[in-house]
C-alpha cells in the first residue's frame, strides 16, 4: 500500500504555524497540496475575521486560473490539534461545490481567540499551533448538493447523514477518526495492507474502535500503566490483528513503554531507598547527638554522686557515736 498520492480521494493535511503570537499578517495561506487531482490549501485569519474567533477556511488555490464554468465538490474537516489532550482536539466539518464564486470554504467562527491563545487549553504549545485538514472527494453524489436544492445549502449539517463521515480507503469514518487512521496510514503504511470486510456497518465499526483505541493510548502516560491496563491492551491489539490489521509496529510500542516503565519503576525505588538511607542518616545523627548529651549527663550525675559520697563520709565521722537515725532522742534517759 502506498503513501497518498496528488489522486487520492482522501488525504490528511498537517499545518504547523509556529510564533503564532507574533504575526502580523490579517491571513495566512498553508502551503498547497493535492487531494483527487485538486489543489487545495487552508487559509487562516490568525487575529480573526471581523470577529473574536479564529477563521478557517479550505482554498481552491488555483481558480483563477481554472477555464470558466469549473467545479468541484469536497467533503472535508479541520481541526485545532490539542497538544496537550488529543481527545481534546477541536474540529469541525461541512461540504461544498467550490467554483469561481466560492472558491474558498469554511468557518469563519472556528474557535474563540480567547481559548485558542490559553496555553492551558493546549492549542497553542510552544507558541506553535497544529491546524489539519481532513479532504475527500466523492466518486459521486446528489446534484441537489451542489446547486442548493435540499434548501440547507453548503453550510454545516447532516445531510441524508453523509456529511458526519469520509471515506478512509474502502470505507467510510467519522472526520475525527479519520484523521487518526489517516496519521498512522503515513507513518506505518502497512497497517492496513490485510484488512478487508464486506459491508458498511461492521467495517465502520472496527476502524472507529480501533482509532478510539489509538487516540486513548495517545492520552496515556507510560506511568499511568498498571498491570490491568497493558493486559487489556494486549488483549484490543490480538483483536484487531484478527480482523486484518497489521499491528507489529504498536506491539513495539508497547514493549518499549513497559520497559521504560520498569526502568521509571527501578528509578523510584532508587530514589525511594535513596530518601530511606538519608532519614535514617538523619535519625543516626540525631540519636548521636543525643547520645552525647545523655553521655554528659551520666557524667554530671556521676560527678554528683562521686560529691555526695565524700559529703556523706565527711558528716558521718562527725555524728555523735551514742544515737543512731533508728534511735529515739533521749534514747537510754527514759
Amino acid at each position: 500500500m502506498s503513501l497518498p498520492t496528488p489522486t487520492h480521494s482522501s488525504v490528511l493535511f498537517t499545518w504547523e504555524i509556529q510564533e503564532f503570537s507574533k504575526l502580523k499578517a490579517n491571513k495566512l495561506y498553508s502551503k498547497i497540496f493535492y487531494c483527487g487531482g485538486y489543489e487545495w490549501r487552508l487559509l487562516v485569519f490568525p487575529k480573526g475575521n471581523n470577529s473574536e474567533h479564529l477563521a478557517v477556511y479550505l482554498d481552491a488555490p488555483d481558480s483563477a486560473k481554472l477555464a470558466p464554468g469549473w467545479s468541484r465538490y469536497a467533503r472535508f474537516s479541520i481541526s485545532v490539534v490539542n497538544q496537550i489532550r488529543n481527545a481534546d482536539t477541536y474540529s469541525r466539518r461541512t461540504e461544498h461545490k467550490f467554483d469561481a464564486n466560492a472558491s474558498d470554504w469554511g468557518f469563519p467562527s472556528f474557535l474563540p481567540l480567547i481559548k485558542l491563545n490559553d496555553p492551558k487549553e493546549g492549542f497553542l504549545v510552544n507558541d506553535t499551533i497544529v491546524l489539519e485538514a481532513g479532504v475527500t472527494i466523492p466518486s459521486s453524489y446528489d446534484s441537489r448538493k451542489e446547486t442548493g436544492d435540499n434548501g440547507l445549502g453548503n453550510v454545516e449539517a447532516d445531510i441524508a447523514g453523509t456529511t458526519s463521515q469520509v471515506r478512509f480507503l474502502s470505507y467510510w469514518v467519522s472526520s475525527v477518526a479519520f484523521l487518526l487512521l489517516e496519521k498512522i496510514h503515513s507513518l506505518h503504511e502497512g497497517t492496513y495492507v490485510k484488512f478487508s470486510m464486506k459491508g458498511r456497518a461492521l467495517p465502520t465499526m472496527l476502524l472507529e474502535s480501533f482509532a478510539a483505541f489509538i487516540a486513548s493510548m495517545s492520552s496515556t502516560k507510560v506511568n499511568e500503566l498498571n498491570e490491568e491496563a497493558l493486559r487489556l491492551a494486549a488483549n484490543l491489539i490480538e483483536d484487531f490483528e484478527q480482523v486484518g490489521l497489521d499491528l507489529r509496529w504498536l506491539k513495539q510500542r508497547l514493549e518499549e513503554a513497559k520497559v521504560v516503565k520498569k526502568h521509571s519503576e527501578s528509578v523510584n525505588t532508587v530514589e525511594s531507598c535513596t530518601s530511606a538511607l538519608e532519614v535514617a542518616r538523619a535519625t543516626v545523627d540525631s540519636c548521636t547527638s543525643a547520645l552525647e548529651v545523655a553521655r554528659a549527663k551520666v557524667r554530671e550525675l556521676e560527678d554528683g554522686l562521686a560529691k555526695a559520697k565524700l559529703e556523706g563520709e565527711v558528716t558521718s565521722r562527725e555524728l555523735p557515736k551514742s544515737l543512731g537515725v533508728n534511735d529515739s532522742v533521749l534514747k537510754d534517759i527514759v
